[in-house]
């Protein structure tokens, strides 16, 4: 077996990406890592989305992912749009006081 077969088989699993957003998001939550792999396990479960999406063709005909090579073109887009959109939300709310803060 191929590394290009088992890259193939396993990037279009909507299971493997469920798991990792799971992974990543849980491991941001327990380790404190100021959100960027959170921001990364919300790509990987809009990922997942997408690629189930794909399999019970709610797009109709329309093929977004056929290669391992356009999921990671779509997972590194998602990234860091995601990346983006968490620092910004997260920036629009230090505006605001602390209460921690004497």
């Amino acid at each position: 077996m191929s590394l290009d077969s088992v890259l193939s088989y396993w990037s279009l699993q909507p299971e493997f990406w469920l798991i990792l957003a799971l992974v990543l998001v849980g491991a941001d939550i327990m380790l404190g890592l100021q959100f960027f792999v959170l921001s990364i396990g919300v790509a990987s479960l809009l990922l997942a989305g997408m690629l189930l999406a794909q399999q019970n063709q709610w797009f109709g005909d329309a093929v977004l992912i056929e290669t391992w090579h356009t999921v990671g073109v779509w997972f590194a887009v998602l990234s860091v749009a995601s990346i983006l959109l968490i620092r910004f939300l997260v920036r629009q709310r230090r505006g605001q006081p602390d209460i921690n803060e004497y």
